[in-house]
């Protein structure tokens, strides 16, 4: 700009003037590059605000705002290249001093230089081999940081790992805390078995499997005996003898496999006990529970290959299996009309008083499907009577609506409501010779069965007085 030559070279609107039009000393024809700030002339000091202030046309690097975070490296921006970082900015899990105060939280540091830092999943910031991308290895640490240690190398999930002994880690049973078990394993990793898991005679036969002489080969559970020679060769605990213990007709000599119990010999018929009551050596088929259920075919179990399935088990609704060996897969269709069915609860779709919700009877019935009868129709003393029936007094099974009452034994035996007074020989003669006071309904004798008793009592004195 040439100065007051009436022309706007730089075009900026104004023709430069010689005048100093804020005062600093400066005019436009001096250098003065804004003559309306007074802090803005050739001879000023930067300062830290983003202008020119000493009008040499360049806005110092420190005054410039680089990341566009707002601030300038003379305002407190320790890095000026990230906008992540300023002063008093968040703290950030990225391992730079984001607020600018000089220091890094632990956290975001990386003591072991593993390139992990705590706040990312490092769990020991002191352990290289230790870190969210770390491979697990089986040594006792938490290598991956996934907060569990050696995992992946308790296969058989006892709690106890091959580095940590674990002898075998297909076998849950088998680790350095396990309890030795009859089953020719080393349980307990200690690189033996107990002798009493060893056949030292070669029968077949371990000492935890019931041999009881395991340095003789003839002796063994279901070894033949041999009677009467003082050797119990099949370790039934006692030797075989021609005398019947029992009574049953049969020694152990002739074929009593337990010869304490009279309903187990060679001629009885096999029960459904789980007993080899015929001594043939096998349970009937009946009486094994191949599917574990704790049901015997003989007690009931109508398919014993199956666990869901034995009398009493929940039944599942339309699927075409008899699960609770009732006879009837539950059908949906309420049979009784009583507003519920068998897929509902319905413990009885035959009963119409019976079903869940039900008020409970005196009928022995589970009438409402709780799977308990109600307390009053308890026969807890055994005397055939419940409460709801009229029992009186449901712990004594001397007391009920049938038992003979005791006269004057202060309980009410017979559950009348009283307890009866005694008739006196004295009284009955008096009654019988007419005399005596006469007694009304509410304070005498009553009459029925008390006058029939006394009848009676007459008949045998004068029994007597014949005698």
């Amino acid at each position: 700009e040439v100065c007051e030559d009436g022309v706007d070279q730089d075009c900026d609107g104004l023709d430069a003037l010689g005048t100093d039009a804020d005062g600093d000393g400066y005019s436009e024809c001096s250098g003065d590059c804004d003559d309306s700030e007074p802090s803005v002339n050739p001879g000023a000091g930067e300062l830290c605000d983003g202008v020119d202030t000493n009008c040499d046309g360049v806005i110092p690097v420190d005054e410039q705002d680089g990341d566009g975070d707002g601030l300038a490296f003379c305002n407190g921006d320790c890095d000026d290249g990230d906008s992540t970082v300023y002063l008093n900015a968040p703290e950030l899990c990225d391992g730079l001093d984001n607020d600018c105060d000089g220091v890094t939280p632990v956290d975001e540091q990386d003591s072991d230089g593993d390139g992990a830092l705590i706040c990312l999943g490092d769990c020991d910031d002191n352990d290289p081999s230790v870190g969210p991308s770390m491979t697990e290895i089986c040594d006792g640490v938490d290598n991956d940081c996934d907060g569990v240690v050696d995992n992946g190398f308790d296969v058989d999930d006892d709690g106890v790992t091959v580095c940590a002994g674990d002898c075998d880690d297909t076998d849950s049973t088998v680790n350095p805390g396990a309890a030795e078990l009859c089953d020719g394993l080393d349980n307990d990793c200690d690189g033996s078995l107990s002798p009493e898991e060893l056949d030292a005679d070669g029968d077949g036969v371990t000492g935890c499997e019931g041999d009881c002489d395991d340095a003789d080969v003839t002796v063994y559970p279901g070894a033949p005996e041999v009677c009467e020679d003082g050797i119990d060769q099949d370790c039934s605990g006692a030797d075989d003898t021609t005398e019947d213990l029992d009574g049953d007709g049969y020694s152990s000599c002739a074929g009593d496999c337990d010869d304490a119990d009279a309903g187990i010999n060679p001629g009885v018929e096999e029960l459904c006990d789980g007993l080899d009551n015929d001594c043939d050596g096998v349970l009937g088929s009946e009486e094994l529970d191949e599917d574990g259920d704790g049901i015997l075919l003989c007690e009931g179990d109508c398919n014993d290959a199956d666990a869901t399935i034995y009398p009493g088990a929940p039944e599942v609704c339309l699927d075409s299996i008899d699960q609770d060996c009732d006879g009837f897969d539950a059908a949906g269709a309420d049979l009784d009309e009583d507003g519920y069915t068998d897929c509902e609860g319905d413990c009885d779709d035959g009963e119409p008083s019976v079903y869940p919700g039900a008020e409970e009877l005196c009928d022995g019935l589970d009438n409402d499907c709780d799977g308990e009868l109600g307390a009053l129709e308890s026969d807890l003393d055994g005397d055939g009577v419940t409460e709801c029936d009229g029992d009186c007094d449901d712990a004594d099974p001397a007391v009920n609506p049938a038992a003979q009452e005791i006269c004057d034994d202060g309980i009410d035996n017979d559950c009348s409501g009283t307890d009866e007074g005694c008739v006196t020989i004295e009284d009955s003669a008096l009654l019988a010779s007419g005399g005596g006071c006469a007694c009304d309904a509410a304070g005498g004798l009553p009459d029925g069965s008390l006058r029939s008793a006394l009848v009676l009592l007459f008949g045998l004195l004068g029994v007597r007085r014949r005698r």
